[in-house]
């Protein structure tokens, strides 16, 4: 465990069995874990037995680089005329 937090700027990490533990910004920190830096509040909670080191979830196999999307065709004039600033304004 200790070459991992020395050597790793982030790592993934979930609360001990049975504790509920706040992120460093408040909010639940995940049942299934999630990533932290490797700071001095995830170091003090892991020395302390609070966060436990895991292994992340493997990413799901269909997982696909989506492909480019295509270039919009030039917009119709009404989109171009509400698009321009307007010269005048009204006074109320």
């Amino acid at each position: 465990m200790s070459d991992v937090l020395k050597s790793d700027p982030v790592i993934y990490v979930v609360p001990a069995e049975g504790l509920t533990l706040p992120l460093p910004d408040g909010k639940p920190w995940p049942a299934g874990g999630a990533w932290a830096e490797r700071d001095e509040y995830v170091r003090r909670r892991l020395a302390d037995g609070d966060l436990v080191l895991a292994e992340p979830p493997a990413e799901p196999e269909s997982a696909e680089v989506p492909a480019e999307p295509e270039p919009v065709a030039d917009a119709p004039a009404e989109v171009e005329a509400a698009a321009e600033p307007a010269t005048k304004r009204r006074r109320s």
